[in-house]
């Protein structure tokens, strides 16, 4: 599964919405995220995007779905993603 897929597939669970190109622009924030684990500053750094993102769309629980929404991303690719 691509980072992308996995952002769209995430995104779409918790009935969240980014356009195309703001997918793409997080994608390395996964992949850092990955790479360096779930209690890492690059798992934060991915949250907090992830919830800038959701505050944009005036999402009214955006901490605690960029939270979901990462560590679901994070689940999807565990098992690789490229």
């Amino acid at each position: 599964m691509r980072v992308h897929d996995a952002l769209r597939k995430a995104f779409t669970k918790y009935n969240a919405y980014a356009d195309p190109f703001t997918l793409m622009e997080i994608e390395n924030f996964v992949t850092a995220a990955l790479k360096d684990g779930p209690e890492s500053s690059s798992m934060r750094t991915l949250v907090d995007n992830l919830e800038v993102i959701l505050r944009r769309s005036e999402d009214p629980d955006a901490e605690g779905k960029a939270r979901q929404i990462a560590e679901y991303v994070i689940q999807l690719c565990s098992s690789g993603c490229s």
